[in-house]
Order: structure tokens, then C-alpha cells, then sequence
């Protein structure tokens, strides 16, 4: 009996150093190799986490967590190195007229030039000062969203306010600013400010579209455990090549009369700060609803979904 129970001893520690201990330490050597990397004893290189998902006990949890972990923090990595080079290649620009304007003022002898040159330098100043602002605000969003404590609000009157601020603003365009909204409360969970933050963004941009005559139209309604508020406007619409792109950092679709008055990133924020909230955004053109896929839009639509 006493052999008997030494070889089954000896047994199961094989199965569980083999089932348990081995991927235990192959888990834990892959995190060590990381901390390595980090104090620059090893090549930089990406730490990579064995896959053990496929079991269904506690060891595959702990797999499929870590991985998790470590592709999240390197998505944000590939993230901000993309943020960088879009800051760097945004910025080039003004920076590179400003270079010339200021080479050029050095030989400018007519005073007509000098002034034209000087609104120039002016000009690319304010959007080099936008430009910086708005690339700060965008870069301590993530960080500023965890920190932020949620709270339960009134959305419709929360979007309330915002309009009556917003249609004066409108109106001093000649733009007829229309709010149709539920006389029911909508509670919702979530950050207020960052949400009115978003539109403000949402308005304002379909103001800067609008001309003397056009609409802005802002209605909600409830939709069983969502909420959907939405902004229309009957300005020129959005390209058809641009509505997959309108959401991107620093793209900007606007005339040639309003080149350099935006940073591109009002959207990207926007849709940042939504998502943040489990919630989604879109933009689609209004169409009648006889008209082809290639017809003139009516206007442009942003629509915004939340949960409740």
C-alpha cells in the first residue's frame, strides 16, 4: 500500500505539474520577459502571451485576460504613435506657411503685399494656436474620462439648455434652428459635460454649413433601452467618399472660404466621448424618399445612440 501511494503520488504531481504548475510558469515567464524589455535589458520587441484560451478552467481565464491586456495596451500604443504623426504632419503646415509668408514679407516692397502677407502670418498663428489647443484637449481625453466621476442626469434637459444658447448663434447666420423634444425626462448614466461637449460639436458644425435661409433641426426619442438624439440640417450635405473618413483625427471636409478654421478633430472627440458611454454615432445624408442613391442630399444627418 505504502509503493502504491508513492507512485500515485508521483502521478499526480506529473498531471498537475504538467496541467497546472508548467503553464503557470510559462505565463509567468512571458510577464517577467516584459518587465525585462521594460528596463531596456532586452531587445524591444512585442511580448508575446501563450495561448491557453481553449481551457475552460481558472489558467484559461487568466490567459485570455492577459492577452486582452497586453493587445489593449498595444492598440493604444500603435494609437498614440499614429496620434504623433498626424499632430506632427498637421502641424507642418501652417508651419511651412508661415515660413514662406515671413521670407517673403523680407522682400516685399508694396505695402498692399506686406499687409496680404501679414494676414497670412495671422492666420496661420490663430490655426497653429487652434490647432495646439484642440490637439491637447484630444490628448488627455482618455485619461480624463477614467477619472471623471459618472453621474445620473436629464439628458432632453441638459440638451435643452444647450439649445437655447446654440439657436442664438444660429439664428445670427439667418439659420432657423428648430428643437423638437420629448416633454418626459430621459435619465441617463454618464459624464454630462463630455456629452454636451459633444453637441455643441455635433450644432456647431452643422451651423458652420448652413447658410442664410437653411435649418437646424435637434429632436430624442426613446427607443425601449436606448436613446437616440439626433442633428439635422439642410446645408450641402457630406460627399459620399467622406462619410466613412468624417470621423477621423484632422480630416476636415469644408470650402476653400473656411480652409484652416477647423482642427478636424470636433468629430473624432465626439465620437471618442460617445463610445466611451457604450454608445454610437454615425453621419448619413438626407435623401427623399423617392430620390437614387446619387442624387443631391437635402442636408446631412449626425445620429447619436445611448443606452439607458
Amino acid at each position: 500500500m505504502f509503493v502504491i501511494a508513492i507512485l500515485v503520488s508521483i502521478g499526480l504531481s506529473l498531471v498537475l505539474a504538467s496541467t497546472i504548475a508548467n503553464p503557470l510558469c510559462d505565463l509567468a515567464a512571458a510577464a517577467e520577459v516584459g518587465q525585462e524589455r521594460n528596463s531596456s535589458k532586452l531587445r524591444q520587441t512585442r511580448i508575446r502571451i501563450p495561448d491557453l484560451s481553449a481551457r475552460p478552467d481558472e489558467i484559461g481565464r487568466l490567459s485570455r485576460a492577459l492577452r486582452g491586456m497586453v493587445g489593449a495596451l498595444y492598440d493604444r500604443i500603435d494609437a498614440n504613435e499614429q496620434f504623433a504623426a498626424d499632430v506632427a504632419h498637421e502641424i507642418k503646415n501652417p508651419l511651412a506657411s508661415l515660413r514662406s509668408a515671413v521670407g517673403t514679407l523680407r522682400v516685399a516692397k508694396k505695402p498692399e503685399h506686406q499687409v496680404r502677407l501679414l494676414d497670412v502670418i495671422d492666420h496661420d498663428v490663430k490655426r497653429l494656436d487652434r490647432l495646439v489647443s484642440d490637439i491637447s484637449n484630444a490628448s488627455r481625453l482618455d485619461s480624463e474620462l477614467v477619472r471623471e466621476d459618472e453621474e445620473t442626469f436629464d439628458l432632453l434637459h441638459m440638451i435643452s439648455s444647450l439649445a437655447e444658447h446654440l439657436a442664438f448663434e444660429a439664428k445670427e447666420r439667418g439659420v432657423d434652428f428648430i428643437s423638437d423634444l420629448p416633454s418626459d425626462p430621459i435619465q441617463i448614466h454618464g459624464l454630462e459635460a463630455r456629452l454636451a461637449q459633444v453637441f455643441v460639436n455635433l450644432v456647431s458644425n452643422a451651423t458652420s454649413f448652413c447658410g442664410q435661409g437653411d435649418a437646424i433641426r435637434i429632436w430624442a426619442r426613446r427607443r425601449e433601452n436606448r436613446v437616440l438624439i439626433v442633428v439635422e440640417d439642410t446645408g450641402p450635405g457630406i460627399p459620399e467618399e467622406a462619410l466613412g473618413k468624417i470621423f477621423n483625427r484632422f480630416y476636415s471636409e469644408r470650402p476653400v472660404s473656411q480652409f484652416g478654421n477647423n482642427s478636424g478633430l470636433g468629430l473624432a472627440i465626439s465620437k471618442q466621448i460617445v463610445e466611451a458611454h457604450g454608445g454610437v454615432i454615425w453621419a448619413e445624408n438626407i435623401r427623399a424618399a423617392d430620390a437614387d442613391a446619387f442624387a443631391d442630399p437635402l442636408g446631412a444627418r449626425f445620429v447619436v445612440g445611448l443606452p439607458l
